[in-house]
């Protein structure tokens, strides 16, 4: 092409454009990178940098806020969102953010069942991490998923809690809500219309099968997991191995003939070897954090508490009554790993003020904050009396040291910490252990992977596997 054809379609781009791709590279992003994201070529933009003359006089440049940082409709048009960033995987609806214009959008293959049944998920996004809540300025855009640009996809697993333990079901959630919604609306019903229940369990399982069949033919996900014995070459862990005979259905056989459960045996082949023990799992180091971090986290000093409400947990398992309201504060970000990193001062202020010492000092701080965290155990499901023996106990018995750094591990990233703790707690003289139950064919969930390594690198707690291997007179 002649020269002068070339200076005919060459782009114009306006003073705020400059601006804010300078100020991009300022904050960290290379000149390739930003010039390819702009669809601008990298010695133009390498010039605008090492020439700020030939820019405006802005503020931004400077790290410094000066109102909308958007950019004009031009700028705004100019960008093709070539890389974006998933706000939270584990929104149905879920937002992404332009890493080049900051602009925040839906895919459109979302766009059907956003604004037929999830139109309240449509305005806003809220950030995995932060939890701070993210408007939307672009809408729905197309091609703008990985799956839409063809990339491969990443897998975004649910936890395995009750209902939702099977690997269809942790990877496959959000497909299995949409699927669910069309089955719906095949019967002539809406998202908002009122559902019977046995047309919800028909729908269900329909959609179950579907999602299933779709994994068998075009997998979208891998499920594939390191298998157990890596795992446990990699994180070594000693395992108890002891045989006895066993039931269908999971239960043991003790030596008169009677069954238990497996936790039951290993509790029973503890206390032979002269050990007390208690039902551990998650729950009461639910509520040791709820009591003992009960004021940092509800702080009333802290701008983004907020007052959250939820039905009385007693109630409900009572009858399933959700009519009486429980209010407490929360902060808008808790749970997530940027809660701790937002109070990082608080927090060390706190640890050093009101945790210090032996556990008789803990112990007191725990009885005394019972009454106050009534309503953070209640948002945490650690609200019976029960919870609170078995937490003291647990208090009563670990070194100080050691409570502090599960403290420490839970406000690290509570949602991603609070699962996977071991079945029982077994205790003697000076000695203490966590003890996970397994029958031989059992595996480690992810979940109690995830807190085996989170052990041996933040807690250190002392840890076995209690195995139980099959043996002769085994039923079936």
């Amino acid at each position: 092409m002649p020269a002068k054809e070339r200076r005919r379609v060459l782009r114009r781009f306006t003073d705020e454009f400059k601006d804010r791709a300078v100020s991009l590279v300022k904050l960290g992003q290379s000149v390739s990178h930003v010039a390819r994201s702009l669809g601008i070529h990298r010695s133009s933009l390498a010039s605008w940098v090492n020439n700020p003359r030939t820019l405006p006089n802005r503020s931004r440049l400077s790290g410094k806020d000066d109102g909308d940082t958007r950019g004009t409709s031009n700028e705004r048009s100019a960008c093709f969102h070539a890389e974006v960033l998933c706000l939270n995987e584990y929104e149905l609806i879920r937002k992404y953010r332009c890493s080049a214009c900051g602009e925040v959008m839906m895919c459109a293959c979302d766009q059907r069942h956003g604004e037929r049944f999830l139109a309240h998920q449509t305005h806003e996004g809220q950030e995995s991490t932060t939890k701070m809540r993210v408007p939307v300025t672009l809408g729905f855009r197309p091609a703008v998923c990985r799956e839409c640009r063809g990339l491969p996809l990443i897998a975004a697993p649910k936890a395995a809690i009750y209902g939702q333990t099977s690997k269809i079901r942790r990877f496959y959630w959000r497909e299995l809500h949409f699927r669910h919604f069309d089955l719906l609306v095949e019967r002539g019903m809406s998202g908002s219309t009122d559902v019977p229940e046995s047309v919800r369990q028909d729908v269900d399982a329909q959609a179950l099968a579907d999602i299933k069949l779709l994994h068998a033919t075009r997998p979208k996900y891998s499920m594939e997991t390191e298998s157990e014995a890596a795992f446990l070459s990699r994180v070594p862990v000693v395992i108890l191995d002891v045989q006895a005979a066993t039931k269908p259905g999971g239960e043991v056989l003790r030596e008169d003939g009677t069954s238990c459960s497996p936790e039951a045996f290993a509790a029973e082949w503890l206390a032979r070897d002269g050990y007390s023990s208690i039902k551990c799992e998650s729950t009461p180091m639910h509520t040791l954090f709820a009591v003992l971090l009960w004021t940092l986290l509800q702080d009333p000093a802290d701008p983004m508490v907020r007052l959250v409400g939820f039905g009385e947990r007693h109630s409900f398992e009572r009858s399933g009554d959700r009519s009486e309201v429980v209010w407490t504060g929360l902060p808008e970000d808790f749970g997530g790993p940027g809660y701790a990193k937002r109070r990082a001062e608080q927090i060390e202020e706190f640890f050093a003020e009101f945790l210090q010492g032996e556990n008789t000092d803990l112990l007191f701080n725990f009885d005394i904050g019972i009454d106050g965290s009534y309503g953070l155990r209640q948002y945490l499901w650690a609200h019976r009396d029960e919870d609170l023996r078995r937490a003291r106990e647990i208090l009563s018995v670990v070194p100080a040291d050691h409570s502090r750094r599960a403290l420490r591990y839970l406000l690290d990233d509570y949602w991603g910490h609070y699962l996977g703790w071991p079945d029982i707690f077994a205790w003697r003289s000076n000695e203490f252990l966590f003890v996970e139950v397994k029958l031989s064919g059992d595996k480690l969930s992810d979940e109690q992977r995830s807190w085996i390594e989170g052990n041996s690198v933040a807690m250190r707690f002392p840890f076995k596997v209690f195995k139980i291997r099959k043996a002769s007179g085994t039923t079936r």
